[in-house]
């Protein structure tokens, strides 16, 4: 809870303030296809990166392979992959790490890890190359795994000033945000709170006076106190 706000609150708040679509976010859009290697290669693609430079390079990738999959992957020449992936920059590496994971993932074993319990398939995941938790969480919770909240650095710095989290520690603002709001919300609170990072809680002059959460934000609050 936030000052008995419950989570339900949070998001009719963020959806009525905020024009949210689809195609802002491109591992979002990378899950319609059903194709789970797709959104992981997306998401690999994206870090460090913008959604627009992300989107730019997954094309690139998709022209040349039609279908993105662990086999395709392995035929394509590491120079081939590299120069796709160039406009999300640290091409090479990601062209690396992306043909390390098509390596161990080939065969369906991506699809037999998400058949797996939350945590198990979640403890696979992160064992490949080149994905964290955020990266796990986004392809669970995109590919049906509801229960897991995935955190980013807008969310990081939300949940922080909001008073959610007392650090960046990842572990600790997944568990925060799974208690705030209902396993059926996890998605739509993922993303409304990236998009109220990128709107309202920007790392450097945040808009806190404009902000829907603003009554209930520890650092809009604090802020304001130094105003006065």
């Amino acid at each position: 809870m936030i000052e008995g706000v419950d989570g339900k609150a949070i998001l009719r708040r963020l959806e009525g303030a905020l024009d949210f679509k689809e195609e802002e976010f491109v591992s979002l859009m990378a899950s319609k296809s059903k194709n789970p290697f797709e959104v992981l290669v997306t998401t690999i693609v994206s870090q460090n990166t913008n959604d627009k430079n992300t989107a730019k390079a997954m094309k690139r990738l998709k022209n040349i392979l039609g279908r993105i999959d662990p086999e395709r992957i392995e035929k394509l020449s590491l120079r081939e992959l590299e120069e796709a992936l160039r406009p999300a920059g640290l091409y090479r590496q990601k062209a690396r790490v992306i043909k390390r994971v098509a390596s161990l993932l080939s065969g369906g074993r991506l699809e037999r890890i998400l058949e797996k319990d939350l945590e198990e398939a979640r403890r696979e995941l992160i064992s490949l190359p080149g994905v964290g938790p955020k990266t796990a969480d986004v392809l669970l919770s995109l590919m049906g795994r509801r229960p897991t909240i995935a955190v980013d650095r807008h969310i990081t710095r939300v949940a922080v000033r909001l008073g959610l989290a007392s650090s960046d520690d990842y572990e600790e603002i997944r568990g925060s945000l799974m208690r705030l709001f209902d396993p059926e919300d996890y998605l739509k609170a993922h993303l409304l709170l990236i998009k109220l990072g990128r709107v309202y809680c920007r790392p450097k002059n945040p808009k806190c006076e404009e902000c829907p959460l603003r009554d209930v934000c520890d650092y809009a609050k604090s802020k304001k106190e130094i105003g006065r």
